[in-house]
């Protein structure tokens, strides 16, 4: 418990070859800030230094072990080849890392009749934010307008200009709040298959707009929430943070503050970095090598905030090279993640970026988490080819994407060759799985095709626009595929023995495994897919061509998409219980030479009249 018992917490480094034994105890003092984990890090650099090439374990005792900062792995920890550092519980341990702040003196407010109580938090002054409140392991709302307010659609088009995502008329409830940069609007703009929360640059109380920090993903319209706002923290459970007062104030649902109230203050717990794309000077890049995390659990990092000159991938559905994740790989390989934990965070579980080879993510735990649980996501179009060949193996993924409705569990970006299998994810408000790249229509500023001129993707737009490696695409590339190909980096994956259920909970048209703007030779096999009433089990969507779809399992009621299928691709030797095939929508046709054999479609009561 933070902050009301002292705990003790020893590690100790293992040469296996050597066999030289450091130990050494460690108090975790009353204010629950510990050096350990740093200590033990920095016991086996010297090890190494001194010359050291065998294994190294670091044995981490049961106890809480609270960050005041990222805990880094630089070039420095790397193993050497055929060595591996470890850093793994004690046997029967299951140590907790944390990134949270416990909030412990609380005092009674008048507002709500007294019910509210506030704790000074003088470090969020200066925009040092937190997003995520959480007692004990229950997540605490914040403060939320209660009914969703309206704001027209200004634009026909979804992807249109600029103009409509960066303000927004409404109808009431936004107003020139003192600490108007606190406040959030929650809104799916446009499109019910993201959500966007956009801080709030300034108001115009008598025109009654709007005007955000960041544009939303598409065109405003649609209904729209007010979040962390005091005049809205009106029911029990919720919070609302003044981070210009630097006051937390708290509605608790039992009448006071329990004494397990934690606050985010890291936006990620673990970072392997190495050095990518040319940051030292005559090296392209340089991987940390032969990390192992094992049986630990990860807690409390926050939820991210889009701020100006993020990037996102498709849909904004996640960001590009961004510091949200409870571990991220940024620049490394061979590296494993084993039978960890990661539960009750604001942000991604595991992030691999940018060069990441030959990591694997296996026997874990996901869940309780705002964003999504693994995340590969390598270079944007271009020449570079590195987050390939990694491996997500045996995980148990459910109740993510609890902020970012639309975070799904696995998500793989421009990276291929990977092997995901094994994984049971369900219980999510999107989509379950996707494998995607860019749609050719952010090609537009090189060759202008009509074809696509309903949609504004200009070189600054913030999703996939601006990770386009403009340099080194071809000026002669067209939008015939094989000439687009080659730029499309999530090729040659491999997706099986899956169970994916009880996705889209929150959303619209989404999908327990989804492909969209890959490249070529993804194998989709073998998996189970079941209760997803409102949305395709398997779907390969825009630009989404040459891959194989065989000897999966779709169950569903009649009436219900199993597979949904355009572009190039063989679909042979499925099974289709209560559901359907489609092809073609959106102006995708499903070519002439695609595939579509030996699929078992079985129907209990009336067969459908659409379909296959």
């Amino acid at each position: 418990m933070y902050g009301r018992e002292l705990i003790w917490a020893s590690f100790c480094c293992l040469s296996v070859c050597a066999g030289m034994v450091l130990a050494k105890d460690v108090v975790v003092k009353p204010d629950g800030k510990v050096n350990t984990l740093s200590g033990a890090r920095d016991a086996v650099r010297a090890m190494r230094a001194a010359g050291e090439k065998g294994d190294i374990d670091v044995i981490i005792q049961d106890g809480l072990y609270v960050l005041d900062e990222t805990l880094v792995f630089g070039l420095e920890d790397s193993a050497p080849k055929g060595a591996v550092t470890r850093y793994r519980a004690a046997e029967g341990a299951r140590p907790v890392i944390s990134g949270g702040r416990a909030i412990t003196e609380w005092e009674k407010s008048d507002l709500q009749g007294g019910r509210i109580w506030v704790a000074n938090v003088p470090w969020t002054k200066g925009g040092n934010r937190f997003h995520c409140l959480y007692d004990g392991d229950k997540a605490l709302p914040r403060s939320r307008s209660d009914g969703a307010f309206t704001m027209p659609r200004e634009s026909r088009k979804y992807a249109g200009e600029m103009r409509y995502r960066e303000s927004f008329k409404h109808n009431e409830g936004v107003k020139n709040w003192p600490n108007l940069d606190d406040v959030e609007i929650f809104t799916s703009p446009t499109m019910n298959w993201l959500i966007n929360y956009l801080p709030l640059a300034r108001v115009d109380e008598a025109e009654k707009r709007a005007f955000t920090t960041v544009p939303a993903t598409y065109s405003f319209g649609g209904p729209f929430h007010v979040e962390n706002c005091l005049d809205y923290l009106d029911t029990p459970g919720e919070w609302a943070l003044d981070s210009h007062e630097g006051k937390l104030y708290y509605w608790p649902e039992s009448g006071t503050p329990g004494d397990a109230v934690v606050a985010t203050a890291l936006d990620e717990l673990f970072r392997v970095q190495g050095a990518n794309d040319g940051e030292l000077e005559g090296v392209g890049d340089w991987p940390v090598i032969g990390l192992v995390f094992e049986g630990l659990t990860f807690r409390h990092a926050d939820r991210q905030r889009w701020e100006p000159g993020d990037m996102g991938i498709q849909h904004d559905w996640n960001m590009w090279n961004k510091d949200n994740g409870l571990i991220r790989f940024d620049g490394a390989a061979d590296c494993v993640v084993k039978g960890c934990t990661f539960v009750d965070s604001g942000s991604d579980g595991v992030r691999l970026d940018r060069y990441c080879q030959r990591i694997t993510v296996c026997e874990s735990t996901f869940t309780q988490l705002g964003g999504t649980a693994v995340q590969l996501a390598g270079y944007g179009p271009g020449l570079k080819d590195v987050n390939h060949h990694n491996t997500i193996l045996d995980n148990e993924i459910s109740d993510v994407g609890t902020l970012f409705w639309h975070s799904p569990g696995i998500s793989v970006w421009q990276s291929g060759h990977n092997r995901i299998a094994h994984n049971h994810i369900h219980n999510l408000g999107y989509t379950g799985m996707v494998i995607e790249g860019v749609r050719r229509r952010f090609f537009v500023p090189i060759h202008g095709n009509k074809a696509f001129a309903k949609w504004h993707f200009p070189k600054d737009n913030r999703e996939h626009s601006t990770l386009i490696r403009w340099d080194e695409i071809s000026k002669d590339v067209d939008f015939d595929w094989p000439a687009y190909e080659p730029y499309m980096h999530a090729r040659k994956n491999i997706i099986e023995f899956n169970e994916l259920h009880d996705c889209l909970q929150r959303l619209h048209d989404g999908n327990c495994i989804y492909l969209s703007g890959n490249g070529d030779g993804n194998i989709v096999r073998h998996n189970v897919t079941y209760n997803h009433p409102r949305g395709a089990t398997i779907r390969t969507d825009d630009d989404s061509h040459g891959c194989l779809i065989t000897g999966n399992l779709m169950f569903g009621t009649t009436g219900d998409l199993g597979h949904k299928m355009k572009g190039l691709n063989v679909a042979t030797d499925n099974i289709f219980v209560n559901c359907l095939m489609t092809t073609g929508f959106a102006g995708n046709k499903v070519d002439p030479e695609s595939t579509l054999s030996r699929n078992v479609f079985y129907h209990v009561g009336a067969v459908p009249s659409t379909g296959f």
